[in-house]
């Protein structure tokens, strides 16, 4: 019995074999290649491609702003970048990255609020392969899916009386320009 064995040393078993690989490095597909935030691609697509939410600059009904919000208006949105999921290696060497969302909605009745998050929520359902260009880069949408139901949080903390709602989603998407 060789040494290699004896030592239980996997790496020095297989080169004794006569078998030699070179390991494939770990090259991920998203975060890294990205520009803008994946929060902040996906608020571009719901404003100007989806017109479910409007751009806070404009003063518009239902704004929705990326990582924060603001006190006014109370009809409001947020999106955040949150955890995703970092798949497996695939035979390429590309490690598929879903970008983790939240969507947060805040309104003055609980009626309008689960209404724009679920209108929201099933228009992002349909999405697919969908390209997304801001200035100057370009980027495609390839799937969005919904990782929990519509979640009520109930009446915002403070002295308002405004609902708030949350639906979480894992994004992949893809640089092309």
């Amino acid at each position: 019995m060789s040494n290699a064995i004896a030592a239980n040393n996997l790496m020095a078993m297989i080169n004794a074999a006569g078998f030699y690989f070179t390991p494939l490095s770990r090259v991920t597909e998203g975060t890294p290649k990205l520009a803008v935030s994946p929060a902040s691609i996906l608020a571009y697509y719901i404003i100007n491609s989806l017109a479910k939410m409007s751009d806070p600059s404009t003063g518009s009904a239902f704004p929705l702003w990326v990582s924060h919000m603001q006190d006014k208006p109370s009809n409001a949105g947020t999106i955040y970048d949150t955890s995703g999921i970092l798949e497996q290696r695939q035979m390429s060497g590309l490690v598929p990255i879903h970008q983790g969302i939240l969507i947060r909605i805040r309104a003055i009745s609980y009626e309008i609020g689960y209404a724009k998050i679920e209108d929201i929520a099933s228009a992002l359902d349909e999405v697919f392969d969908e390209t997304v260009e801001i200035d100057p880069e370009e980027y495609v949408i390839q799937n969005i899916s919904r990782t929990t139901p519509i979640v009520s949080l109930g009446i915002e903390g403070g002295t308002k009386r405004r609902y708030l709602f949350t639906v979480n989603f894992l994004l992949t998407l893809r640089k092309i320009s």
